[in-house]
């Protein structure tokens, strides 16, 4: 297979097994929404929430740097890729020891002190999944090197299909939030078990640790770290304040309907991370600017479409979407449903915000975008605490448009330093016809 088939290839297959696994992914939801209500299931996601939030620590940019280094390399590849591995399960363990404190220092605002006690045993059993999840994670680092994405689609769709199917068996008898917050973690065993069986057959892990290589790829992998860190916990950080200012209920109410926002904004992260190699192309703005102000242009044409039918989508079904999820429990979730509704404006703009940041990334400007993301945390931080005391969960939501659209005009004004050009929203008719006319070639 040509190496355009292959990265052809892995992409297909990534995007089929993120189809897969949001399909489990609702169907989970769906029953456990049903069986905990609103309080438990804020219990359940704010305990994942942290496991994404100090996760972000134990990956601290070495999966993307992992790739590439490991893919210059290749008669080291396998020692390297090793070397990488315990780089990061040292590193998960460093930030599960956080988890760990945090599970017994954490401030939580719950009235019940035996539902606080249960939050805080989840979030100890939380922490083992958070090693379990960055060793899956280390495997996929191997296999995107490899371009044999498709090995580890089949252990992330064996998570996915266990913790779904063990979630349905637990509810049914009823055991309880602690059991389910365990089939997380039986389930991240299951897959390693797969997994390690497919790693162990696409390279030979020796162990061999090279101080030497360690040191230069950590220094690599810090600025790319920082960044990381800073958009993860910007993302969840509301999630968590809501949780220990206003109690697990608010927390079931703002999850359920974030989850949804997190899968309807994946269509811009899909969109340009392909579009990326087209821009990083044309980078050099001395000898391709005018090329790289049509591509800006036509892809904002295209997200402007996209990003405006999912608002009117969101705004007239997000009744129907949370009715179709919590069922018979509708009436304690029905929040979520102008919640869901607000954040509908926070889709539209992080769709543009996507195509801004690609861009500045692709121009090699990651330190500005850095410094955006670190002011857009402050910013969603000092404003949460201002408004979820008096709003909660709808003060959160607001936030988060406000933050999208600070990001966005900063972003917006930087790419126009550097192209010369803002992006005209009465252009898309003129995209429209390329479309027809090059068959859906548009760049």
């Amino acid at each position: 297979m040509k190496l355009s088939q292959k990265v052809a290839a892995n992409t297909a297959v990534q995007i089929i097994t993120k189809a897969v696994t949001v399909c489990f992914g609702f169907l989970t939801m769906i029953i456990l929404t049903r069986y905990l209500g609103r309080e438990m299931y804020g219990n359940y996601m704010y305990v994942l929430t942290l496991i994404v939030l100090f996760g972000a620590f134990a990956d601290w940019g070495t999966a993307t740097i992992g790739v590439r280094e490991a893919s210059k390399e290749k008669e080291k590849q396998d020692k390297i890729l090793v070397n990488i591995f315990l780089l990061r399960l040292f590193l998960s363990l460093g930030a599960s020891v956080l988890m760990l404190l945090a599970a017994f220092f954490m401030p939580l605002k719950i009235a019940n002190p035996l539902n606080e006690l249960i939050l805080r045993q989840g979030i100890v059993i939380g922490s083992l999944i958070l090693i379990l999840s960055t060793i899956k994670a280390s495997f996929a680092v191997v296999f995107q090197t490899r371009l044999e994405m498709q090995k580890f689609a089949v252990g992330d769709i064996t998570a996915s299909i266990l913790i779904f199917s063990i979630s349905f068996l637990l509810v049914r008898f009823n055991f309880g939030l602690i059991p389910l917050i365990m089939a997380v973690l039986v389930a991240y065993l299951g897959s390693l078990l797969v997994l390690t069986f497919l790693v162990l057959k696409t390279i030979k892990f020796r162990i061999s640790w090279d101080k030497v290589f360690v040191k230069k790829f950590l220094k690599e992998s810090l600025p790319m770290g920082a960044v990381l860190l800073v958009f993860t916990v910007d993302n969840k950080i509301d999630t968590v304040m809501l949780g220990s200012l206003k109690g697990s209920g608010a927390v079931g109410i703002y999850s359920l309907s974030y989850r949804i926002y997190d899968v309807l904004i994946l269509g811009a992260a899909y969109f340009m991370n392909s579009l990326l190699p087209v821009l990083s192309q044309y980078a050099d703005l001395k000898k391709w600017r005018g090329k790289l102000v049509i591509i800006y242009q036509r892809s904002f044409d295209i997200l402007l479409v996209m990003g405006g039918l999912l608002v009117i989508l969101v705004l007239l079904f997000s009744p129907l979407a949370v009715r179709l999820i919590t069922q018979n429990r509708f009436g304690e979730f029905f929040d979520s449903v102008l919640v869901l509704r607000i954040l509908s404006l926070a889709i539209f703009l992080s769709y543009f915000n996507h195509l801004t940041g690609f861009t500045i990334v692709a121009l090699g400007k990651q330190r500005l975008y850095f410094s955006v993301a670190l002011a857009a945390l402050a910013f969603n931080v000092l404003l949460n605490l201002l408004v979820i005391p008096k709003f909660s969960y709808y003060g959160a939501a607001g936030v988060t448009i406000l933050t999208e659209t600070l990001i966005f005009f900063i972003t917006l004004f930087f790419v126009f330093r550097l192209l010369k050009k803002f992006p005209s929203p009465f252009h898309f008719p003129k995209t429209l016809v390329q479309l027809i006319k090059q068959r859906g070639r548009i760049f």
